[in-house]
């Protein structure tokens, strides 16, 4: 019964991840782009980090740097790079928008404030950042 719920909320986090990834526009975050569907992610997430707390995890957890980009407009402004723990680039991008939330660079009097994310492992050294 705990290898159907697991499956479950895995298929359910895969789904509303690749709908953001797929609908979501370039320098606007998954949060400002649909709060809903971003609550629910963060919500299944909680979920599976409870579920598999006492179990062996099958995902492969990798370092990652991430850099995020400040737009106001077209226009980068700033620049911050976090490394993070996650088993995807899109889920350490994820994190990082999120981190980057108490970055002084995101100030709402900033206008047309937008936030991107571009991650990459940290042992793909040929990697862009």
């Amino acid at each position: 019964m705990t290898d159907a719920r697991y499956c479950l909320l895995d298929t359910m986090q895969d789904l509303m991840s690749n709908y953001l990834l797929d609908e979501c526009p370039d320098n606007v975050t998954w949060e400002d782009f649909d709060p809903d569907i971003d609550g629910l992610r963060s919500s299944v997430a909680d979920l599976i980090d409870k579920h598999c707390r006492g179990t062996v995890s099958t995902a492969v957890v990798v370092t990652h740097l991430v850099e995020v980009e400040f737009f106001s407009g077209d226009d980068c402004f700033a620049s911050a790079v976090y490394t993070i723990d996650a088993s995807t680039t899109h889920g350490a991008e994820h994190h990082a928008l999120s981190m980057s939330l108490d970055s002084i660079y995101n100030d709402p009097r900033i206008p047309d404030l937008s936030r991107a994310a571009t991650a990459r492992p940290v042992d793909d050294p040929d990697a862009p950042i």
